[in-house]
């Protein structure tokens, strides 16, 4: 191992989320002849737990569940073990975690905690907000993200690598999904709303709400008797698959809430990268993944009709929708490129590790 940078990444946890894929993919194809990677987590028994664990050369967990303080005093012992030459954070709480043993071990910072536009808010934002002027460079997935906290870096967009994906051409029904989980940040009254709608004009065969969370319960007690609903809505939960699953659908949505904003969207480009077309809130970073009507759709979410008049549009012009997949193909390949922001991200570690 000698002679290689060690890059030890700090992150809150690894569930099943676009932040974790982009780790994932990190590890996968950072170059190893130049690169020792380590993981610290703060929530153990995760969705992606025993994956990093198997891709990392170095792993542990320190978990915060029955002490929020105790990481501050534990995490020292990765320091002492991996030694790293760069601790790069995904997040507020491992930002947090890993400050003071990093300035101790004069360990360099990259602070890539910038995922959203709008997620933290109260105390957690003016931390977030000191974390990034305490770094050594900031990194954020989303110009917004840079404009929202009022700091400045490197940005480097969420990557996607097209050889997990099959498009299916020959879908034999038109159906929806939205990937995202059930949380506050996400809008799936909105999403509902407009299925119901397009059931019940016969527009769409099935519609898939594929995620987790506080108030997946919820909705499902709302959806069991609603007649129109009830046999054409499915509830797949986490799904490890999303590359299969995603071959026999045709459109998905992602409806944002406008007090918590959106990041680039980890689902967005897995739509994408699918052959599905993406039909998004215009609300945060999604303008910096989709050119409205060229690559997908950027929409207002309460505007039923509009919604309804683009699935017909969908529906019925097989050749338009062959030309946004094109296009966003296209765009994947130039903006969203796995091989180009790896070799971005690498860069930025030689030239840290340098200076």
């Amino acid at each position: 191992m000698a002679g290689k940078i060690k890059i030890l990444y700090a992150t809150d946890g690894l569930g099943n989320g676009g932040k974790e894929r982009q780790l994932i993919e990190t590890i996968k194809n950072i170059d190893s002849n130049k690169f020792e990677t380590g993981v610290i987590v703060f929530n153990s028994n995760q969705y992606y737990s025993d994956m990093v664990s198997e891709i990392s050369d170095y792993y542990s967990v320190y978990n915060k569940d029955k002490n929020v303080l105790e990481p501050f005093v534990s995490v020292f012992e990765a320091f002492e073990k991996f030694k790293p030459d760069i601790v790069h954070t995904y997040d507020l709480l491992s930002s947090m975690y890993t400050l003071l043993p990093s300035k101790l071990n004069k360990s360099k910072i990259i602070n890539a905690s910038i995922q959203d536009s709008g997620l933290d808010q109260g105390w957690q934002y003016k931390m977030k907000r000191y974390l990034l002027t305490v770094s050594d460079i900031n990194i954020s997935n989303s110009l917004i993200g840079f404009d929202y906290y009022k700091s400045y870096g490197k940005v480097l967009y969420n990557f996607i690598n097209p050889y997990r994906f099959t498009e299916n051409n020959n879908k034999s029904e038109f159906n929806v999904v939205m990937v995202a989980n059930f949380t506050d940040y996400k809008d799936y009254n909105s999403y509902f709303n407009t299925v119901k709608i397009l059931i019940g004009m016969d527009l769409i065969d099935k519609a898939y709400a594929v995620g987790s969370g506080k108030y997946l319960e919820k909705f499902e007690m709302e959806i069991k008797p609603d007649k129109i609903l009830c046999d054409r809505v499915i509830f797949t939960g986490n799904i490890c698959n999303i590359e299969e699953f995603l071959s026999d659908i045709s459109a998905g949505f992602l409806f944002s809430t406008e007090k918590y904003g959106e990041g680039i969207s980890n689902s967005v480009l897995e739509y994408m990268a699918s052959g599905v077309i993406p039909i998004v809130s215009d609300i945060g970073a999604s303008s910096e993944i989709i050119d409205n009507g060229l690559d997908g759709f950027l929409v207002d979410k309460y505007d039923s009709d509009s919604v309804i008049e683009l699935i017909k549009k969908l529906k019925n012009d097989e050749g338009y929708r062959n030309l946004l997949i094109f296009n966003a193909k296209k765009k994947l390949e130039k903006k969203f490129s796995l091989k180009k922001n790896i070799s971005k991200l690498e860069e930025i570690y030689l030239n840290l590790n340098n200076n």
